[in-house]
């Protein structure tokens, strides 16, 4: 399914999409806060004039089924033509779920989210991000929690139709939220082109958001720049369409327990051990290699990525990315988080099918290792 990008959306760019669609009534789906920080609120106001809008802002943080359930009733009481999310990544996956509920009429929720059910595509969706890194708006997936367990719809039809950036939306975003997201769209973009999952075409996304991310992360977190707000929100752009081909590996498995367990934000907990497994990864035998395209075709891929970092080895490569968190003020010791006796927790709340996609396999004992090499 192709999806359009507006690189510096507009108001007009707006007005130009709801009468090309013939949209009346608008959903909107956002944060509140962030909305209005953001810049959002007075950017999109213009847009009320033309349009009816319902704004849907009535949910948490990571979408719970009762939140969706929510938004989704609004919606059919409205009958809308278009939804908008414009926010964050919790903000455009509720987007996309309220969509594909809506179109679908499910009546066993977790059956429907548990074995991907969906068979007819929703109403036109735009997402306009507000941070620059979950990778959302790029991607046909969407997470959703039914009794505080995660759960990921994919399907074609979730993604959206339309992408809209405009680097003034992330320019309000505290220093330490720009240095966490940058460092997921990076970590995105490294795991994409080491996945099993990778392709010559997910690599090629991969190989562009390097290109925008690597000279531009470290200014945009210490000295942003219109310049590198707006290269920024493209090397995230297109991280999340490497991911959206390829899907994520190891440090995307492991740092999910960190957010919940030890309250990491996303980006900050990925990169935790992204410079671990890159040199890992790298060490891959015979043995424990989990790609069928071979050992050569892994190691290649990291000596690709080695040439992108501009370093030799991947011994290397893992000091440098250390020495970038540390630069835009990432800490990545966990004793100095304060996260202590932490190995079994990670070893035992992993995500199995992310680490079913890295390129070397990785036992629990190995883990354990890793982690407490980290100490």
């Amino acid at each position: 399914m192709n999806q359009r990008l507006i690189e510096e959306i507009s108001v007009k760019d707006i007005k130009r999409i709801t009468n090309e669609l013939g949209a009346k009534k608008v959903f909107l789906v956002t944060d509140p806060v962030a909305y209005t920080l953001s810049g959002a609120e007075d950017f999109f106001q213009p847009v009320l004039e033309d349009v009816e809008v319902t704004i849907f802002s009535d949910f948490e943080v990571n979408p719970k089924i009762e939140d969706v359930k929510k938004g989704v009733a609004i919606f059919k009481e409205g009958n809308y033509d278009l939804i908008i999310a414009i926010g964050g990544g919790s903000v455009i996956d509720m987007g996309k779920c309220i969509n594909a509920f809506q179109a679908n009429n499910p009546e066993d929720l977790l059956d429907f989210v548990s074995q991907n059910k969906i068979k007819e595509k929703g109403v036109p969706l735009l997402a306009i991000p507000t941070t620059s890194g979950s990778g959302s708006e790029a991607t046909h997936f969407a997470v959703v929690y039914i009794d505080e367990v995660k759960y990921s719809l994919a399907h074609e039809y979730i993604l959206p139709d339309i992408v809209g950036l405009n680097y003034r939306l992330t320019s309000t975003q505290p220093k330490y939220l720009t240095a966490c997201t940058s460092l997921d769209a990076l970590s995105q973009a490294i795991e994409s082109y080491w996945s099993v999952g990778a392709t010559e075409a997910s690599k090629e996304y991969a190989r562009k958001a390097l290109s925008y991310l690597l000279p531009n992360i470290k200014k945009n977190v210490n000295s942003p720049t219109k310049d590198t707000r707006h290269k920024v929100s493209l090397g995230a752009y297109y991280a999340g369409k490497a991911i959206n081909i390829s899907k994520t590996t190891a440090s995307h498995a492991v740092s999910y327990a960190f957010t919940t367990y030890y309250s990491i934000p996303h980006g900050h907990a990925v990169f935790l051990t992204l410079p671990e497994f890159f040199e890992y990864n790298y060490n891959v035998s015979e043995i424990d290699a989990n790609n069928p395209k071979g050992i050569d075709y892994i190691k290649n891929s990291f000596e690709d990525l080695c040439e992108f970092l501009g370093v030799h080895s991947v011994t290397e490569g893992k000091n440098y990315l250390k020495e970038l968190a540390r630069e835009i003020g990432i800490e990545l010791s966990l004793e100095k988080l304060n996260i202590k006796d932490c190995e079994n927790v990670i070893a035992d709340n992993v995500n199995t099918e992310r680490l079913g996609n890295n390129p070397r396999n990785i036992s629990k004992e190995q883990l354990l290792q890793l982690l407490r090499s980290k100490e």
